[in-house]
């Protein structure tokens, strides 16, 4: 049988909101206690006291760091940016996959100062700069594309090798980007970069937030 301690640990350990609160001694113990009783109960099989609860709440806020348990801090070592992208994507099929690997071949390609190439399990993603749009679309002919946008940036910030190893690392960034409803349309990460690809009208607010990471 489970302790209701542990119990009511799993369940705020389960709910960003009232974990945060919680790790900033700012939750209403008794409040919560009533609101999580009957889902105490049903896991304990058994009747549970209300302050049995608001004690377990009580000991394991002492455990937590006034710091969000969730939100690991991240400094970002470098951010640059790149502008007039497209993105291309086809299906994923052995032809593709060869008309892909022409692309690294080809001098206008090679020369590019943004090239990715990503392999999903069913598609192909290029990103690269607008004025290559014609070349890509010509390269996979006849297929056609999944989907073809243009007006892209590309935001890439890098950070230090220790990060790899940070739980929530990169969820402590999307979610500053979206609590502001910010968009993106891609993702390309790599070991210590990550980039964010997205219309040209949000890159302003992008870098303004990703900047107030940078290392001081």
């Amino acid at each position: 049988m489970n302790k209701v301690s542990d119990i009511v640990r799993a369940i705020v350990l389960s709910s960003e909101p009232e974990l945060t609160v919680l790790s900033r001694k700012a939750l209403n113990l008794s409040a919560y206690a009533k609101r999580i009783q009957g889902d105490v109960e049903r896991k304990a099989m058994k009747p549970v006291q209300l302050g049995t609860i608001v004690v377990a709440l009580s000991r394991l806020s002492a455990e937590l760091t006034t710091e969000d348990p969730l939100l690991p801090k991240v400094e970002m070592d470098s951010i640059s940016v790149k502008s007039n992208l497209v993105e291309v994507a086809f299906n994923k099929t052995a032809e593709n996959k060869l008309h892909a690997q022409r692309l690294y071949t080809a001098v206008e390609f090679a020369q590019a100062d943004f090239l990715t190439v990503t392999y999903g399990a069913g598609e192909i993603s290029i990103f690269a700069p607008m004025s290559l749009s014609k070349p890509i679309l010509k390269n996979f002919q006849p297929d056609k594309p999944k989907i073809h946008l243009e007006n892209l940036a590309a935001l890439t910030v890098q950070f230090g090798e220790q990060y790899i190893d940070t739980p929530n690392m990169y969820f402590a960034l999307l979610r500053s980007l979206a609590v502001r409803k910010l968009n993106i349309v891609e993702l390309i990460s790599t070991y210590t970069e990550l980039t964010f690809l997205v219309r040209h009208s949000d890159l302003d607010e992008l870098f303004r937030l990703m900047n107030s990471m940078m290392k001081k």
